[in-house]
């Protein structure tokens, strides 16, 4: 047999009732607001060669105050290309990151885990736009720091537990020279490796060599270049609506050089004192392939008939410098379209 709540009862239950539901709420909002569900959000990237550790949900911060976090980490398509982090960030920070903005991959702490950093520029630059691409610092590797650390101590300890052992001994100094020759000896070996890869028949389709793709003396070149900022907002790699209006234009051209064996490449460029080596490169890859995507797909410029079609290459070449007379003085940040047709007998 049931029996009813007094008043004091049911208003204590009530209170218990409203209490609870309260706290599901905040932490609701609570963990909206930290993934970004309930304010705007602004995204950026950024390039490193190596991340260090860094995977999704490692935390953002601007001079040390928490703004976001790492949504994707996007693996290099070819090996030497960056690893490209893209950051969310809640939109209350968007005035403190500029176009100039640089970011690093720091340790939290002495021994604490991996965090990313931005330096948010100057405060004379413009806002950064949303999905831009930010410049990277070099990032000091704390715990290889470490282990060398860890390896001199116990080289001194070693040698009778002094410094001034190490320093005086004629042995110890010899050995110390010729370590540090062997280092550079390794690196200019490590140097002449990378540029023989170039040249292995098996290795270097996966090296990136822009000079044969993009200079080909034994074919007929026809060329149409546009710059970047007609295709894109500064530092993306996102075709804006009048970007896709401009290559409209130039289905009609490729259409005409449909010529058996002909082959197109799609090559970026970008100004070499605006960005790091690394961030270039990528950069300009990202762009060149979302022109060639745009190409393929809507306007089929790969297709020659109905069984047979031809190559259409993406290529980033950065702020490097191509040996070819381009006659005009070209825009530093371009997209060339290259169209290259065998060369006829006369």
């Amino acid at each position: 047999m049931s029996r009813a709540l007094s008043w004091k009862q049911a208003t204590c239950l009530g209170m218990v009732v409203v209490l609870i539901s309260g706290l599901a709420l905040f932490g609701l909002f609570a963990i909206g607001e930290r993934q970004g569900v309930w304010s705007g959000t602004l995204h950026v990237y950024v390039g490193f060669p190596r991340v260090q550790g860094v995977e999704v949900g490692t935390r953002v911060r601007i001079q040390g105050v928490d703004a976001g976090e790492v949504v994707a980490v996007q693996a290099p398509a070819i090996p030497g290309e960056a690893v490209v982090l893209r950051l969310r960030l809640a939109d209350k920070f968007h005035d403190l990151v500029r176009a100039d903005a640089t970011v690093e991959i720091a340790l939290e702490g002495l021994l604490g885990g991996k965090v990313i950093e931005i330096a948010p520029g100057t405060p004379g630059a413009l806002r950064v736009a949303d999905d831009a691409c930010l410049a990277s610092r070099p990032t000091i590797d704390i715990n290889e720091l470490l282990n060398r650390a860890q390896v001199a101590l116990a080289t001194i300890t070693d040698g009778n537990g002094t410094v001034g052992k190490l320093i005086n001994d004629p042995q110890a100094y010899t050995t110390l020279v010729a370590a540090i020759k062997q280092s550079q000896q390794t690196l200019a070996s490590v140097q002449q490796n990378t540029d023989a890869l170039k040249k292995m028949p098996i290795l270097r389709s996966y090296v990136e060599d822009p000079v044969p793709m993009l200079i080909r003396p034994n074919a007929e070149c026809h060329r149409e270049v546009v710059a970047a900022q007609d295709l894109f907002e500064p530092g993306r790699a996102v075709l804006t609506d009048a970007g896709k209006q401009r290559l409209d234009t130039l289905a009609p051209w490729l259409e005409g050089l449909k010529i058996k064996d002909s082959e197109v490449v799609i090559a970026g460029f970008s100004d070499p004192d605006r960005f790091d080596p690394v961030m270039a490169h990528t950069l300009t890859r990202l762009q060149s392939q979302a022109v060639c995507d745009y190409l393929v797909q809507q306007h089929r410029v790969q297709k020659m008939g109905w069984f047979s079609s031809r190559k259409v290459s993406a290529i980033g070449v950065g702020g490097d410098t191509i040996p070819a007379d381009h006659g005009a003085k070209l825009p530093a940040d371009r997209i060339e379209i290259l169209v290259f047709l065998p060369v006829t007998g006369g």
